[in-house]
């Protein structure tokens, strides 16, 4: 009887190896222990019914491929997640720097604010004023017309209006430059006129122009020394202290040209000007020699061309009287006479 039920058991064992080689071979050998085989009185309330399978709990496939999606869902979920927090941050990160700019300009404006009050209040009033230059007028005179007070503010000063009331009250200013010295002084530098033109008036009197042909007095009853006279010309109007207004506007652009080339120059020994017209402009040269200039083009290098000349006619001939005529630079010639 042992015997007989020793071999059935062997025949037994001999199946379940053989089946279990059959399932490997069904199912590819996974290195999986086959499944335990539960009497019916241990299986467990979740486990297999007796018809399920003989082989008890075998884990099934469609589970796990389940399961793994459900992994790569949960990644891809995370990911993105993760993707959607970044321009988030990114946007909180940029508000941040907003924040922190709004706030540095903010104080920077209120510190700019608060020195610039304290320099208009408090800061950099004037305690000096420094008047140079000056040899018509006194400094008394020029500061009973110059509108800059001691302890005015040095940054609140009006210079145009400085520079116009003292050039237009005291008529022989010729210029006025106007320096703030930090912290508390003004330096007012004179430049008086640095040549006087007259023009003969109708009446025998004189009218004295400076060299932006500003009125410096009416009605003078003599030519002053070492002036130079504008000839062929009238006024329409002589306030002093304002611009001359000449009745032919063509021949005071003229003018212009020339008095300002006499200045640029230092021209001391000019003693007149005047114009006909566009082409025919001329200067007078120590009273004695008229320089024929021509039209105002290059008229600097064509008076340089006529004191060259002159300068070279009075070595020969001292005291000459004549036309020098210029036609350009370089084709000069006299006419004694």
């Amino acid at each position: 009887m042992k015997k007989k039920n020793s071999k059935n058991n062997n025949e037994r064992r001999q199946r379940r190896s053989d089946e279990d080689r059959a399932l490997n071979r069904e199912l590819g050998n996974f290195g999986l222990e086959p499944p335990k085989i539960y009497k019916p009185s241990q299986r467990s309330e979740g486990s297999y019914s007796s018809g399920d399978s003989e082989f008890g709990d075998l884990p099934s496939f469609s589970r796990r491929r389940e399961q793994d999606e459900r992994d790569r869902s949960s990644r891809a979920n995370d990911s993105r997640r993760r993707r959607d927090a970044k321009p988030e941050k990114d946007k909180r990160k940029i508000s941040k720097i907003k924040r922190k700019v709004i706030l540095y300009c903010a104080l920077t404006l209120s510190i700019a604010a608060l020195v610039i009050a304290l320099s208009l209040t408090v800061l950099f009033k004037i305690h000096n004023i420094n008047i140079k230059g000056n040899e018509v007028y006194s400094q008394k005179e020029i500061q009973a017309i110059l509108p800059i007070e001691k302890e005015n503010n040095l940054f609140l000063i009006d210079k145009k209006r400085a520079q116009e009331k003292l050039e237009e009250n005291l008529p022989y200013i010729y210029n006025v430059d106007i320096k703030r010295k930090i912290p508390s002084t003004v330096e007012v530098i004179i430049t008086e006129t640095p040549q006087v033109y007259c023009i003969l008036n109708g009446d025998n009197t004189y009218t004295y122009l400076d060299g932006k042909f500003k009125v410096l007095e009416d009605n003078g009853g003599s030519r002053p020394e070492g002036s130079i006279l504008i000839k062929d010309v009238k006024l329409k109007s002589n306030v002093v202290g304002q611009k001359a207004v000449f009745t032919d506007k063509k021949a005071a652009k003229n003018l212009k040209s020339l008095a300002d080339t006499v200045t640029k120059l230092s021209l001391d020994k000019i003693t007149a000007i005047y114009t006909k017209d566009i082409n025919n402009n001329y200067m007078e040269y120590d009273s004695r020699i008229t320089f024929k200039l021509g039209t105002l083009d290059n008229l600097e290098k064509k008076v340089y061309s006529a004191l060259t000349a002159t300068q070279k006619l009075d070595e020969t001939n001292p005291g000459a009287k004549g036309t020098m005529t210029i036609k350009d630079d370089k084709q000069v010639y006299f006419t004694a006479g």
